[in-house]
């Protein structure tokens, strides 16, 4: 008696439906772990300053990158966005965007990346932001 091929590929799958389905990941849990992730990280990343002055604040993100050792590669003052680069051995990107939330109200969010991965720390931010406020409190008080 010979094996008919359609009937062992028939048998075949019926047996390993329901086991790659048994390994398959609710795509539902996967979009609420990165958003979470996301929120978390956007906290990190984010402050919200009391000023509407944001050519102030636009000045002060360079100077405050400046002091960072980091090389302003661009610029762009109306799309509110800079660019930056800094080589000590490795290779850290920042970019910062500066956006109104308010009639007197600026936030600043900063993406950092080292190398080519994202990072995900808070100290980085955390040095930047304060390295920020320094230089616009400087800045407010004419202190160049």
């Amino acid at each position: 008696m010979r094996s008919d091929p359609s009937l062992w590929g028939a048998i075949t799958l019926a047996v390993l439906a329901p086991l790659l389905a048994a390994c398959q990941i609710d795509s539902r849990q996967q979009v609420l772990a990165t958003s979470n992730t996301q929120v978390a990280q956007r906290a990190i990343s984010t402050r919200s300053f009391d000023t509407g002055d944001r050519n102030l604040l636009f000045r002060a993100v360079i100077g405050a990158l400046q002091d960072l050792g980091f090389v302003v590669d661009r610029a762009d003052d109306e799309l509110g966005t800079v660019s930056a680069t800094r080589f000590s051995g490795s290779v850290v990107r920042l970019t910062v965007t500066i956006r109104p939330a308010g009639p007197n109200r600026t936030l600043v969010r900063a993406s950092g990346q080292y190398n080519l991965d994202a990072i995900s720390d808070a100290t980085p931010y955390q040095r930047f932001f304060e390295t920020l406020s320094q230089s616009l409190f400087l800045g407010a008080n004419q202190v160049d």
